[in-house]
């Protein structure tokens, strides 16, 4: 197989999500640009020099129907909904000819990828009440779903085995749908805030005033156009503070620990 690099990696995910910006104009569905994808649009007019992947973000039912209309054959659906085992909540759309291993451990099971944050009404009153449910159903299929790592130590397999066993019972989807009923609880009610995930694998949600999604506006990404909520300002001020503020030269560096490769 032949390495993919760190450039040709930002080709194949600018054309990806030209492809969903496609799907989501004929389908009218919203999204946005969302996290450091966000930020490199307004302050790179493309990718952060560093950055090596692109985060798109939707309302949940958006979500949901973006993942039903979907058929670009150059392109896979990684997601809790329709991937068995899937180790994440979120969905990621990848190219077929490539692959990608994390850590220099086992093949994933997408390629290079765009990934999608659904959002969600939260409850304006008992918020804490309903953290706990959240957090508590999203830990556990993050533990039905944890595999099991050449790096980890004997005590860590054991761990992961002791805490597995009384989830043999329930397939990771069912548990993914007790995620995604209380994810959902309160949307389509009039409520101040939403939520969307901030980290790819916890329970780091983060809440956002709900007016600051109500428009989307077009906006530059590399050679394309792109969607991008009117309230970006305050979502990545809340998000990040000064965005427009470069980080030290210590902290440019890729998130993501992982090599890519074109598919023989």
């Amino acid at each position: 197989m032949r390495e993919i690099t760190f450039e040709e990696s930002k080709r194949i995910m600018v054309n990806i999500l030209k492809s969903i910006d496609i799907c989501c104009r004929e389908n009218n569905i919203k999204y946005s640009l969302c996290w450091g994808t966000m930020i490199g649009a307004i302050r790179h007019r493309g990718f952060i020099p560093w950055d090596d992947d692109i985060d798109i973000m939707m309302p949940r039912e958006e979500y949901n129907r973006f993942i039903k209309v979907y058929n670009d054959s150059a392109y896979g659906i990684y997601s809790p909904k329709s991937t068995k085992n899937s180790v994440q909540i979120i969905t990621k759309i990848y190219d077929k000819k490539t692959c990608t291993y994390f850590n220099n451990l086992s093949k994933c099971l997408f390629g290079v990828w765009v990934s999608i944050f659904p959002y969600d009404n939260v409850p304006d009153e008992n918020l804490q009440q309903w953290e706990r449910r959240r957090n508590f159903w999203v830990n556990v299929y993050h533990i039905k779903i944890a595999n099991y790592l050449k790096t980890d130590s004997l005590m860590r397999r054991l761990v992961k085995f002791i805490l597995k066993i009384p989830l043999l019972p329930f397939s990771s989807s069912w548990i993914y749908n007790q995620v995604e009923r209380c994810l959902t609880a309160f949307n389509g009610k009039e409520t101040q805030r939403v939520c969307v995930l901030y980290a790819r694998y916890f329970t780091d949600f983060r809440y956002f005033p709900q007016e600051l999604f109500d428009e989307v506006i077009d906006v530059d990404f590399e050679n394309i156009k792109t969607s991008i909520i009117k309230g970006y300002d305050k979502f990545l001020n809340l998000t990040y503070g000064d965005y427009m503020q470069l980080p030290p030269e210590s902290m440019r560096v890729p998130e993501h620990n992982y090599k890519a490769y074109y598919v023989e």
